[in-house]
């Protein structure tokens, strides 16, 4: 285990572990364990979250107990999982290179509606350190479990970065607005992660990418980032 830490961090291992091939009856059960994470999630937005008053870490942690027990079970790797230093440079700068014109224009749209909140370097510092940790949650969840799993699944790489975009898409419903920016978003973080494998790169990006567009953007549009039950108050409450 040392060892493999050690190759990872210094820069050993170059490329992810392509998914192995697997048989029929193990497709099927890895399509299993994605839809059974898939419904718990959609559970835990619609009906745990709303009802757990703050107390939220027993969910967290039966969705890492579930995922690292895929994990073990599967042999997934360190480096299948992005979590390495060796591809961080070349995926930050590829994922900055696909993001940057869309968060610009978001950037001009919103100055030309006149909406968002006013952005200082240093209020935006901080948003990407508090919504940092977030991203890396959702980002573990969509590359290193349903990417994982559904790898073993759908051999065509644009169709497994589809489905994947969707299934995050759908955690965003129905929220209109991060429905759709999330499935293109989704696309692009699964294509880039397939590529140059690198959890903390994509992380940031997506941390980047939320501070852009709830600045920028108005509340009217973003309808404040909310998904889920959260969404629907705000619609309720005009918003």
């Amino acid at each position: 285990m040392m060892g493999e830490l050690e190759s990872v961090w210094q820069g050993g291992a170059r490329s992810a572990r392509p998914v192995a091939l697997v048989s029929e009856r193990q497709a099927i059960a890895s399509a299993a364990e994605a839809a059974a994470m898939l419904a718990y999630m959609v559970y835990y937005i619609w009906v745990l979250e709303p009802a757990a008053h703050g107390l939220h870490w027993p969910y967290f942690a039966l969705f890492f107990l579930l995922t690292l027990l895929s994990h073990r079970l599967h042999g997934d790797t360190l480096a299948d999982l992005g979590i390495r230093a060796d591809t961080l440079p070349r995926a930050l700068a590829e994922g900055l290179a696909v993001i940057a014109p869309a968060l610009l224009l978001a950037f001009v749209i919103g100055r030309f509606m006149d909406g968002g909140r006013p952005m200082t370097p240093g209020r935006a510092g901080l948003s990407l350190l508090g919504i940092y940790p977030w991203a890396l949650f959702q980002q573990y969840g969509l590359q290193c479990f349903f990417g994982r799993r559904l790898g073993e699944v759908l051999r065509h790489p644009i169709g497994h970065d589809v489905v994947c975009a969707g299934i995050f898409a759908a955690l965003h419903l129905p929220n209109p607005f991060l429905t759709v920016v999330t499935f293109g978003a989704g696309y692009c973080f699964c294509a880039l992660f397939r590529r140059c494998p690198n959890l903390f790169a994509v992380a940031g990006l997506h941390a980047l990418a939320s501070t852009v567009l709830y600045y920028c953007l108005p509340p009217a549009v973003t309808f404040l980032m909310r998904v889920g039950p959260g969404y629907l108050l705000n619609l309720r409450l005009g918003g």
